[in-house]
């Protein structure tokens, strides 16, 4: 049977020592104290601590409890509950949840990155990382509302355009601007779907012109106007939806440039034209 080694009489360790057998750094132990988590213990007439078993206790009980990845503060309010092992456990729960969610956000970003490996080649300004995008979650939940035939070539520039807004993540609003878009969709699922036919047939259509002439420029303001006329209510409320506090400053200016500049290299003269004067209308209702 093995005994405890009595050889030295001390009954206390050095904060040195304390540190080492836990594995972390005496500045981390000082740091517990200065914020009150670890208790001061007695120090000697030098002003040395001097630490007992109950001080090793809760230190090991702070450790075990960062292993977990709680933060410090979570910590300190654990032991400091009324019932400490009632706030443990709804702490944990918590932190399970987060932990899942993360678990999911991995499991997306895995495929994400398969899916790019399997690219021929890789364009790096074009990589993405972002999560779901809001035209697929659409796609999904409101199919019904869709075109059986969805232009390709239409779906591809919603899915890019969403893509070039959450390029830069301080300017990210598509929830800001998406979300209320969604919320009217939802309560007026028939404007909706007269709008997603009537923009579906304007894109394919535009796929038959091969030049600009004038009558071709005449053909596609019609296309525009047409799509503007019958769908007037929808696009004023998406158009109202989509002014942002953000979008006077400098650099809302500078990256709605910059995706402007994107989305003209992914479209055509003919679906250029079309969207420009779409866009006019719609800041026009959009200053409404």
């Amino acid at each position: 049977m093995s005994t405890p080694n009595v050889a030295t009489k001390r009954t206390f360790l050095y904060i040195k020592e304390v540190a080492d057998l836990f594995g972390i750094t005496t500045k981390t132990v000082r740091h517990y104290h200065k914020i009150g988590l670890l208790p001061e213990p007695e120090r000697t007439e030098s002003d040395y601590r001097l630490y007992t078993g109950r001080d090793l206790w809760r230190l090991r009980t702070i450790c075990e409890l960062r292993r977990f990845g709680l933060p410090l503060a979570q910590i300190r309010a654990v032991l400091e509950a009324p019932k400490p092992a009632d706030a443990l456990r709804l702490t944990l729960a918590a932190k399970l949840d987060e932990i899942e969610t993360e678990l999911v956000e991995l499991a997306e970003r895995k495929e994400r990155i398969k899916q790019l490996m399997t690219q021929e080649t890789i364009d790096v300004q074009q990589v993405d990382g972002h999560p779901e995008l809001y035209v697929d979650k659409i796609l999904t939940t409101h199919a019904e509302l869709i075109p059986d035939e969805l232009n390709e070539s239409l779906l591809q520039f919603e899915r890019e355009t969403e893509k070039m807004m959450a390029t830069f993540p301080e300017k990210d609003a598509r929830a800001e601007i998406i979300s209320p878009m969604v919320l009217y969709i939802e309560e007026h699922p028939e404007q909706y779907r007269q709008l997603a036919h009537d923009y579906n047939e304007a894109w394919t259509q535009l796929g038959e012109f091969e030049s600009l002439d004038d009558e071709s420029k005449q053909a596609i303001s019609r296309l525009a106007n047409d799509l503007l006329a019958r769908n007037t209510r929808i696009l004023r409320a998406f158009a109202q939806a989509s002014s942002t506090e953000h979008e006077g400053s400098p650099a809302a200016h500078v990256v709605g440039n910059a995706i402007v500049e994107k989305v003209q290299a992914i479209v055509t003269p003919a679906q250029q034209l079309f969207l420009k004067r779409l866009g006019m209308t719609i800041d026009e209702m959009r200053a409404e």
